[in-house]
C-alpha cells in the first residue's frame, strides 16, 4: 500500500507539473478566453462635405443582429419561423445557418463551441430591430421535449438578450446618390481580427473614401473586462478603457449646385448626341480647386449592383485619348513663347490640303493665307502645322512636359494615368505637324483642362485641388490645403496672347461660336479628334468630340471642359456644334450661381457704374451672334 500510495503521489505530482508548468501558457490562455474579453468600440467614420458644408458621404448607426446557438439549443426552427421575415431570410437558410454553427469540438480538455455567434444581419435598422426584440418577447416553444424548468429559465429576459442580441455598427450612404460618385467613392467591409475579436469595419476602395481612409476612419477605443461564470462584468476587475476617437470630415472643393448643373448638361448632351460617355470639369484658374467633375455614365454608390462595373471607371482621370484641336493651344503657346511666330503673321494654309513628308495633311474648309490668329479661331491644321515646325523639336516637347504631359497631375483621387509623350529621340518627320495638332500623344482630360487653365491664370500652372480642409466634427479646421503653384509654363506677356487668340475662337469668326455667352466674354478652343481603334490599328469614324474654355478673358472665374465621347446621334461630331453648345449652357448657370460679374453688354455697363460710382459708355446691343458657326 506503501509503494501504491507512493506511485499515486508521484502520478498526481507528475500531473501538476504538465499542467502548472508544461501546459501552464496554454491552459492559462484558455482561462483567460473564458474570463477576459475585449470589446472593440468602433469609431464614427467621419463626412464628406461639399465646399458649403453639405454632406456628400455620412454614417448612421445600425445594428449587426448575432445570434447565440448555445442558449437556442435545439429551437433554430421556431427562432427562424419568427425572425426569417424581419431578417429578410427563408426559415430554412436562418435554420441551417443557426444549425451549422452551434457544432462542438473537444480540445482534449472539455468541450468548446468552435462558434459563441453567428451573424444575421450586418445592417438592421433600428426598427428592424425593435420588431426583432418583440418577436423573441411573444415566442413560444409548444411541444418542447426540455423539462418546463429549462424552458423556464431559457426564456428569462437576461437569457433571451443572448439568443438574439444586438451590436452597435455603422451604415454609410451617399445622401445625393450618383452625384460626385467618381469622386466620393465607395467604401468596402473588411473583417479583421484584434486582440481574438472579429471586427467588421468600413474600408474605403474608391475615390476619396480611399485616399483619405485613415482620417476619416479615426481610432478605434477598447476595453478590457472580465466576467465570472453568469457572463456578467465584474466592474472592480475591469482594465484598459480607451474611448474611440472619430474620423475627421473632409471638405472638398466640390460645390454641390456646380456639380448638379454639370451632371444635368452631361446628361441632356447624352440623350441629344447619343454618346459612348459625356464629360466635364469646372475648375478656378487661379488656384487649381475643382468645383465639378462628372462622367455621365456613373453609379449609385448606396446600390452598386444596379449600374454595370464599367461606370464605377473615373474617365477624366483613368483614360487618356489624343486630345485633337484642343491641344493647338499648347503648340501656340510654344510658338508665341519661344518668339518664332506673332499672331499677325500670315500662313499659306494650301486651301485645306497639303503634302508633307509624304503624307497628306487636311482642314475642314479650305482656307488660303490667314494670319495666325485667325489660322487658331478656325482650327487650321495645315496653318498650326507650318507653325510649328518654326520650332526645334526640342522646345516644342519641353513645353508640352512643362505644361504637365506625359506625367499625372498629383489629383487626390486613386488610378490616375499619366498620358503618353514620347521622347523626342523617338519622333518621326511627321511628328512635328501631327503633334502640335493633338496626334501622337496620349492626355487625360484632366491634363488638358489643368493645361488650358494654366494659360487662364498668366501662365501659371497649378495642382488640381480636390481637398480644401480636414475638419472634427465640431468643425475646428485640423488640416488646411492651400492652393499649390506648380510652375510657371509660359509668360504671362505669353499667356495674353493666347489668351487673345482663343478669344477670336469664341467669335463669330472662329470655330467656338456655339460657346459665346451674352454677358460674359470666352475664350477656348473646340476640337475634334479622330479615335484609335486598337483592333485594327486605324483610326475609324469615330470622334472625341471637346470644348474647353474660360471667362471672363480678363479675369478668369472658371474653366470649363466638355467632352463627348464618339456622339453618333446628332448628325455632327464637331466639337463646334456637339460640346459648345453644352459649355455655353453650364457657363451660363455657372455663372448666374456664382454671381461673376458680367464683362460684357447691359448689366456689365450697370455693373462697372455700381463699382465705380460712374457712367460707362459701352457697348449694350446683345451679343448673341447669328452666324452659323464654322465647322471643326
Amino acid at each position: 500500500m506503501t509503494v501504491a500510495l507512493v506511485l499515486a503521489l508521484c502520478g498526481l505530482g507528475w500531473r501538476l507539473v504538465v499542467l502548472q508548468v508544461v501546459r501552464h501558457e496554454e491552459l492559462r490562455a484558455l482561462a483567460n478566453s473564458l474570463t477576459q474579453e475585449s470589446v472593440v468600440r468602433e469609431a464614427d467614420r467621419g463626412d464628406i462635405l461639399d465646399v458649403n458644408g453639405n454632406p456628400l458621404a455620412t454614417s448612421f448607426p445600425v445594428k449587426r443582429v448575432c445570434a447565440d446557438p448555445g442558449v437556442i439549443v435545439s429551437h433554430q426552427v421556431e427562432v427562424a419561423q419568427a425572425l426569417a421575415p424581419i431578417l429578410g431570410m427563408t426559415e430554412s437558410d436562418l435554420t441551417n445557418r443557426l444549425r451549422y454553427l452551434s457544432q462542438s469540438s473537444t480540445n482534449g480538455i472539455t468541450q468548446v463551441r468552435t462558434n459563441r455567434f453567428v451573424d444575421l444581419r450586418f445592417e438592421a435598422s433600428m426598427e428592424q430591430w425593435q420588431q426583432i426584440t418583440q418577436a423573441m418577447a411573444v415566442l413560444r416553444l409548444d411541444g418542447d421535449d426540455m423539462p418546463l424548468e429549462r424552458r423556464e429559465k431559457l426564456f428569462r429576459s437576461d437569457l433571451r438578450k443572448k439568443a438574439i442580441f444586438a451590436k452597435d455598427s455603422s451604415r454609410r450612404v451617399y445622401p445625393n446618390k450618383e452625384l460626385g460618385a467618381h469622386v466620393v467613392g465607395v467604401v468596402g467591409i473588411s473583417d479583421v481580427t484584434i486582440n481574438g475579436t472579429w471586427v467588421r469595419e468600413l474600408v474605403g476602395v474608391e475615390g476619396i473614401e480611399h485616399t483619405f481612409n485613415v482620417p476619416l476612419s479615426g481610432v478605434r477605443g477598447i476595453r478590457m473586462i472580465e466576467r465570472d461564470r453568469m457572463r456578467r462584468e465584474l466592474i472592480r476587475f475591469r482594465g484598459q478603457d480607451v474611448e474611440p476617437v472619430a474620423g475627421l470630415n473632409v471638405v472638398l472643393t466640390l460645390d454641390l449646385v456646380l456639380q448638379k448643373i454639370l451632371e444635368a448638361e452631361l446628361e441632356d448632351a447624352a440623350k441629344r448626341f447619343g454618346p459612348a460617355n459625356a464629360m466635364g470639369i469646372i475648375v478656378r484658374p487661379g488656384t487649381g480647386e475643382i468645383l465639378a467633375m462628372a462622367n455621365q455614365r456613373t453609379f449609385d454608390p448606396n446600390d452598386l449592383r444596379s449600374s454595370p462595373l464599367e461606370n464605377r471607371r473615373n474617365h477624366l482621370i483613368s483614360d487618356f485619348y489624343e486630345p485633337g484641336s484642343t491641344f493647338k493651344v499648347i503648340a501656340l503657346s510654344a510658338a508665341l513663347g519661344e518668339r518664332v511666330a506673332r499672331l499677325t503673321d500670315v500662313f499659306d494654309c494650301e486651301n485645306g490640303h497639303w503634302t508633307y513628308g509624304g503624307l497628306p495633311l487636311t482642314d475642314h474648309e479650305r482656307y488660303g493665307m490667314l494670319p495666325l490668329e485667325l489660322v487658331f479661331a478656325k482650327s487650321s491644321n495645315i496653318g498650326i502645322a507650318k507653325m510649328a515646325l518654326r520650332l526645334p523639336e526640342a522646345s516644342l516637347f519641353r513645353y508640352v512636359r512643362n505644361f504637365g504631359f506625359g506625367s499625372k497631375t498629383g489629383i487626390d483621387l486613386p488610378g490616375e494615368a499619366g498620358g503618353k509623350v514620347r521622347d523626342v529621340k523617338q519622333w518621326t518627320k511627321l511628328s512635328m505637324t501631327r503633334v502640335p495638332i493633338g496626334y501622337e500623344i496620349a492626355a487625360t482630360p484632366l491634363q488638358m483642362t489643368m493645361a488650358v487653365a494654366a494659360v487662364a491664370n498668366q501662365g501659371v500652372l497649378m495642382h488640381p485641388q480636390l481637398v480644401k480642409r480636414l475638419q472634427r466634427k465640431d468643425g475646428q479646421t485640423v488640416v488646411e490645403y492651400p492652393p499649390t503653384k506648380v510652375r510657371e509654363v509660359i509668360s504671362p506677356e505669353t499667356a495674353r496672347q493666347v489668351i487673345a487668340a482663343m478669344r477670336a475662337v469664341a467669335s463669330t469668326n472662329g470655330t467656338g461660336t456655339k460657346a459665346m455667352l451674352d454677358q460674359y466674354s470666352v475664350a477656348g478652343k473646340t476640337g475634334t479628334a479622330w479615335k484609335w481603334n486598337t483592333a485594327t490599328k486605324h483610326y475609324d469614324k469615330r470622334y472625341y468630340s471637346s470644348f474647353i474654355g474660360f471667362f471672363p478673358t480678363d479675369q478668369p472665374e472658371l474653366c470649363i471642359s466638355i467632352i463627348v465621347d464618339d456622339p453618333t446621334s446628332s448628325g455632327s461630331h464637331y466639337g463646334s456644334a456637339v460640346a459648345a453648345p453644352v459649355f455655353r449652357k453650364v457657363a451660363e448657370q455657372a455663372a448666374h450661381y456664382l454671381k461673376i460679374v458680367p464683362d460684357r453688354g447691359v448689366l456689365s455697363v450697370v455693373s462697372e457704374e455700381a463699382r465705380t460710382g460712374t457712367t460707362a459708355v459701352a457697348d449694350t446691343r446683345s451679343s448673341r451672334p447669328r452666324a452659323t458657326a464654322s465647322r471643326n
